[in-house]
């Protein structure tokens, strides 16, 4: 799965004595908020909301029914009281088929599970949510001399682990090797609600409403859209038929095996699946077209879409292909099915769902308009699809085999997909482009005590949820590749394969796959590895020379100076078995295990005067950081001044990552991060300045509220970023990596108030505005649309967006208006875009977390975000289950920025209103842990910085 790319714990509550002075204003604050809330969400203006058709949303409850058969109850005497499901049932074969009616929301199935018992029983028992069981089951076995049937005394929902029960009349003994049981269930369904499970989704064609209706299952949905026993390691194969009106057409994961016509309905059938896990199934009913490429061996690649935006598939076609040989050969292993196809869903939770053979996708992540979409939507395009071709290997054909293992998916999905892409688009520098977009933005996650292992251990579907998080992804991309980087590449695939092929249709684990790397490398890679996945975190290396030596020592790196760095306990104490690698001008690619019981790494035949600057770390392979004596931070500040280029653009990245880290630690004070920052008027690499701009960005959030510090911080970094800005200009014109390098230069300027760029940014967006342009050049359309908004936009422009915001069919494009629209300065219309949230005709159930993260990065927005949430939680809860992981980090994510008593007080307060958190536990302590250390931080370092930039900035 490719998560959702949007730029806390049960507790008692107690008013802090610190926290006391400020409730009357808290309330005061509140108060407000409420009326916002209720007196801003009329319109504003008479415009029509829309002139063209709208689908009417789906309501967010089902129809009270009877529950067929088994009802809920609360029988605690048997092992359906556990979470996990018993390892003595063992699901062999579904047989699957289902009637939805896209007219009424409702779907009606059945599903014949063939199962093997590995000792006697009297109950059998699966998961279930939502959906009911509308008749009672039946159960048979089925052996060499015939069926049986066999009487059922009861059935019954446990709720509490969403399982529905069957109890026999008679113990069921356990099956011996050529027989098997077949539990039978009649069950219901709906489409409506949330974006889980089995589905139906809306969009527009020709002015007609037309309807589809798809799945996402992963990771424990599969339940919600039949009974099922839905954990990884219960593989099984899967027979499906899809009954559909016939102006519809079916897909699910395997190829069609027959079409039929029954009572003026099709039943589109499909062959017998591979052994595979529950989350993986996937089937639509469509009206979608699709384009098609053919991989060297002849299988059948296909992209659907609406039939109005089939055009917008051909670049996705094209790197399919490419990808798709390139890991065939890679992993040197076949794809296990004889077709595949991807279909971009309108309305889609996550980025992507790899189901084996039926790729989901959001439109955004899949289809791509060389006119309308932007160098990084082409690049997000191609990594997504890139991410979920890597899972039909890792993933698909080899499972972790429980959840705590999930990095073994989305780790590997997450490392591969750079791999993949650089095949496809080889000038792009996709693995230096990992550095910024995984390595250094999870060491922030990782720098927290509210991190998490790789390894973690989760016992409910809301903890199962949370680990789709930064630290299963990139963290888990990171040490992949440092890995590669230390055994070899050619070690590093001959494993995967070796893993691979061990593990066909099976699941495994992360000792599985250090085993394999073991083997084919000679090295002790589970003895190094283990120290990075079993305990959260990662160290701070210390560098300091002697005249015939270097040395190394290891601490544990985390953000918050204050925080224990024992905290949690580990089983490994945080010292971690590191490959270190260095570079100097004698020594290149020089390699040392720093083993986690040395105290000291030591480098010999070291001397700074012959040797010059020693480079550890090299292009930043390690999962680590640097820390330089305060006379080598000064040498590496000059040598970039006198001559950046002896560095490579990731090791100019690193040294600006890891000094902005360390100042923000209070390792280092921040005079060195400016001081290292000189330079920049030389610099003209993509990677270098997405680095400036996401490092510094923590610094400029914390200063922004400080009318004195504030501009000088904002005059300094316009002094770095003018030259290129001014030599790039406003042309887009030049390669996929310049094209990324000028809006990036371009978006600093804004940020800093760069009066030129700015002046740039609302002329243009005027005359789109006023119809002077038609459009604005793709690569400049954020920039424009945010800052021209933001500096002269007025109730009348902010209007006319938002009718373009209507009518825009490109998803890429309507994300990049809403960004427009979210950034006016005027809390009325922001309180009316937060309203029109709740429309789905106007803002897809997808899109709402977006619209409020953009939302409260407006300075006019930032605690109106959090207001309108806290608000309406009852109602987001209601809408997509306090187990959707995306509202449960919706709060971290728009606090981010928060800095003081008051905003810290609000969010403990809320949290102790609300204490169920659902997926959102960790995300919450996490907030906690930021806002508490943005505090501290603020009042440790507004002097110090001020101090440099009165010195310093003229």
């Amino acid at each position: 799965m490719e998560v959702f790319d949007m730029e806390g714990k049960q507790k008692s509550y107690c008013i802090r004595g610190k926290h006391a002075a400020l409730i009357c204003l808290a309330v005061i604050v509140t108060g407000v908020a409420v009326g916002l809330g209720v007196g801003l969400s009329q319109k504003t203006s008479s415009t029509d909301e829309s002139t063209k058709p709208t689908p009417t949303p789906p309501t967010t409850s089902n129809p009270v029914t009877d529950r067929g058969p088994c009802k809920p109850s609360n029988s605690t005497s048997g092992g359906w009281t556990n979470f996990r499901l018993p390892d003595y049932i063992t699901p062999i074969h579904y047989d699957l088929h289902l009637e939805p009616n896209l007219d009424t929301d409702v779907y009606i199935g059945s599903v014949a599970i063939h199962l093997t018992l590995a000792k006697a029983s009297t109950h059998l028992w699966l998961h279930i949510r939502e959906t009911y069981v509308s008749t009672m089951p039946t159960l048979e076995l089925k052996g060499p001399s015939g069926t049986t049937s066999i009487r059922l005394k009861s059935c019954f929902e446990y709720t509490p682990q969403e399982y529905v029960v069957v109890e026999a009349t008679e113990e069921l003994r356990a099956t011996s090797t050529d027989e098997y049981y077949i539990l039978t269930l009649q069950f219901q369904g709906w489409l409506n609600g949330s974006l889980v499970g089995f589905y139906k989704t809306t969009y527009v064609e020709d002015g007609v409403v037309k309807k589809i209706a798809a799945t996402d299952h992963e990771p424990t949905d599969a339940r919600k859209s039949f009974p099922c026993f839905d954990e990884p390691n219960k593989k099984a194969t899967f027979k499906i038929s899809i009954t559909h009106d016939k102006a519809y057409g079916a897909l699910s994961n395997m190829p069609v095996e027959s079409v039929s016509v029954s009572d003026n309905k099709e039943i589109t059938t499909f062959n017998t699946s591979v052994k595979m896990s529950t989350y993986l199934v996937c089937f639509a009913v469509h009206q979608f077209a699709y384009v098609q490429r053919v991989s060297k061996r002849n299988i059948p690649l296909r992209i659907y879409a609406q039939p109005s935006q089939i055009h917008t598939a051909e670049y996705a076609a094209n790197v399919t292909k490419i990808i798709f040989d390139y890991f065939e050969e890679y992993f040197d292993m076949e794809y296990s099915i004889a077709k595949l196809d991807k279909i971009a869903i309108p309305d889609f939770g996550t980025g992507a769902m790899e189901n084996w053979g039926l790729i989901t996708y959001r439109e955004s992540n899949l289809l791509y308009d060389e006119k309308e979409s932007s160098s990084y939507n082409k690049q997000r395009v191609a990594s997504v699809i890139a991410h979920e071709l890597v899972h039909q290997w890792f993933g698909n054909i080899v499972t972790m085999d429980w959840w705590d293992d999930l990095w073994l998916n989305e780790g590997f999905a997450s490392f591969f997909e750079y791999v993949g892409v650089e095949e496809a688009e080889p000038s792009w520098g996709m693995r230096d482009i990992m550095l910024i977009d995984d390595v250094f933005p999870v060491l922030v996650d990782d720098a927290l005590l509210t991190s998490h292992p790789i390894i973690v251990d989760v016992s409910t579907p809301s903890e199962i949820t949370s680990v789709f998080d930064a630290i299963s992804y990139s963290k888990g991309a990171s040490i992949l590749r440092m890995l590669e980087d230390w055994i070899g590449r050619n070690n590093f695939r001959d494993g995967c394969r070796k893993y691979l092929k061990s593990f066909t249709f099976q699941n495994a684990k992360t000792s599985d796959f250090w085993n394999a790397q073991a083997e084919v490398s000679g090295m002790p890679v589970a003895a190094v590895m283990d120290t990075w996945t079993k305990q959260m975190g990662y160290p701070v290396l210390s560098l300091t020379n002697t005249k015939t030596e270097a040395k190394l020592t290891q601490k544990r790196f985390l953000l918050d100076p204050n925080a224990d760095p024992t905290q949690p306990s580990s089983p490994l104490g945080y010292k971690w078995s590191i490959p270190v690698q260095w570079n100097s001008l004698t020594h290149k690619n020089g390699t040392k295990l720093f083993d986690k019981e040395q105290a000291v790494l030591i480098i010999k035949n070291y001397s700074p005067a012959t040797d010059g600057l020693i480079k550890v770390n090299s292009n930043h392979m390690g999962f680590y950081r640097v820390n330089h004596p305060d006379d080598i931070w000064a040498t590496i500040s000059q040598q970039l001044l006198t001559d950046h280029l002896v560095f490579d653009a990731a090791d100019r990245s690193s040294y600006i990552d890891d000094v902005f880290a360390l100042a923000r630690a209070d390792v280092v004070h921040y005079n060195k991060t400016f001081e290292l920052l000189k330079y920049l008027t030389n610099e003209t690499e993509y990677i270098v300045w997405d680095r400036v701009e996401s490092s510094m960005a923590y610094v400029r959030e914390m200063l922004a509220s400080n009318s004195i510090l504030y501009p000088k911080f904002q005059k300094l970094f316009r002094q770095h970023v003018q030259n290129i800005s001014r030599e790039l200009g406003w042309d887009d014109v030049g390669s996929q990596t310049q094209r990324l390098l000028r809006e990036t230069v371009l978006s600093i300027a804004c940020q800093m108030s760069d009066t030129e760029t700015l002046f740039q940014a609302s002329e243009i967006f005027e005359k789109w505005i006023n119809g002077e342009m038609s459009s604005v050049p793709v690569n400049l359309r954020l920039l424009v649309y945010r800052y021209g908004m933001k500096n002269s936009g007025k109730e009348q422009s902010w209007e006319i967006m938002f009718q373009r915001y209507l009518s825009a069919t490109l998803a890429q494009e309507k994300d990049k208006l809403l960004y427009g629209l979210a950034s006016i300065e005027n809390v009325s219309l922001l309180n009316r875009l937060l309203e029109a949230s709740k429309n789905e005709t106007i803002v897809r159930s997808q899109d709402l977390f977006t619209l409020v993260r953009y939302v409260s990065l407006n300075k006019y927005g930032e605690s109106m975000a959090w207001d309108w949430v806290t608000l309406n939680w009852d109602y987001l809860v209601k809408r997509y289950t306090i187990t959707d992981r995306n509202l449960g980090r919706l709060l971290n994510r728009i606090s981010t920025s928060y800095n003081t008593e008051l905003q810290l007080w609000k969010m403990e307060h809320f949290f102790a209103l609300h204490p169920n958190a659902g997926a959102g536990e960790t995300p919450r302590k996490q907030a906690l842990e930021r806002v508490k250390s943005n505090i501290e931080w603020v009042n440790r370092n507004q002097d110090e910085i001020n101090s440099w930039l009165q010195h310093n900035v003229s």
